[in-house]
């Protein structure tokens, strides 16, 4: 059975830190535990940052979703804004080795997930980062 939570912001920079805390919470709750759980937090603060500094250049009141899901084998986590359109998951990524300002973001949200989609829905921009639950989690 799927069990679902949604949470509703603005994009203000200063929800970042009661979603981490959500992330970290499900994660605990649903056994993704230690750096893997981490990782699923890391990866949804730089997405919900790129959504703020990027997508909405800055601008603290507009609408931003991010909805939790468990189901059977994995936690899912959909980031959901209403900026322009960005497909995160087609964009080029620097090797982690060449050194420059930027960047590093995208690489480092594809590399703390084990599956990552974006789709655009009716003017919302969806990003989908999927965390495999361990095997004693599943029962």
């Amino acid at each position: 059975m799927a069990e679902d939570i949604e949470i509703r912001i603005t994009s203000d920079p200063r929800w970042l830190r009661l979603v981490r805390l959500v992330v970290a919470r499900c994660c605990e709750e649903f056994g993704i535990e230690g750096n893997r759980g981490h990782e699923m937090v890391i990866a949804v603060d730089e997405t919900l940052s790129n959504v703020i500094r990027h997508a909405y250049r800055g601008d603290t009141t507009r609408p931003v979703r991010v909805v939790f899901r468990r189901d059977r084998d994995h936690l899912e986590v959909e980031i959901w804004d209403r900026g322009h359109r960005f497909d995160p998951i087609v964009q080029s990524v620097p090797p982690p080795q060449e050194l420059r300002r930027g960047g590093r973001g995208l690489f480092m949200v594809r590399s703390s997930v084990d599956e990552c989609d974006y789709q655009r829905v009716n003017g919302w921009n969806r990003l989908r980062l999927r965390q495999h639950l361990p095997v004693s989690a599943v029962g």
